[in-house]
């Protein structure tokens, strides 16, 4: 294909798409081709005329060897972001949901060693709930905000203390 751009023809490839607004734009490639400023005509391979493209005469982008004309003269808006966010996937709001009734129902368990000669043992970040102590022997237990103090006598051997909140 060629473009006849004041009377010398030059190679070329063209397109035809619309610009951001809607209305029609003809894109011309070609690495030699000057801009055309008062339209121009496209010819077949076969010397034959592919037709008058005088009503393209507005330049609506060039980038290297792409030129881009319209019918009407029209400037390019810029996109825009937004700072507002993604809003949030209904399937993982979903999930969120279902992981958190999960982890209310599902027990806080934590073990820890008491050693020869401790009379007590203090376990931190114990949620609300109803409290078990397993542990051999006797034992006191008292609860301070988050903290569970499990006191016991002086122990002559070490033993595993685990508490469970449900």
């Amino acid at each position: 294909m060629f473009i006849e751009i004041d009377k010398v023809k030059y190679t070329c490839r063209a397109e035809y798409s619309t610009t951001q607004m809607g209305r029609p734009l003809l894109r011309i490639v070609s690495s030699d081709a000057p801009v055309a400023t008062d339209g121009f005509v496209l010819w077949n391979d076969d010397e034959s005329k592919s037709g008058d493209k005088s009503d393209y005469k507005y330049l609506y982008r060039q980038d290297g060897i792409v030129k881009e004309y319209t019918t009407e003269p029209e400037e390019i808006i810029p996109a825009q972001g937004y700072t507002t966010g993604v809003p949030e996937n209904p399937i993982a709001k979903a999930l969120s949901n279902l992981n958190n009734r999960i982890t209310a129902i599902t027990p806080y368990e934590q073990t820890k060693t008491a050693y020869y000669g401790e009379v007590e043992k203090v376990f931190y970040g114990v949620p609300n709930g109803i409290l078990t102590v397993n542990m051999d022997g006797e034992y006191s237990v008292e609860r301070v905000e988050d903290r569970v103090f499990v006191r016991f006598e002086r122990l002559a051997e070490m033993k595993d203390i685990t508490i469970t909140v449900e």
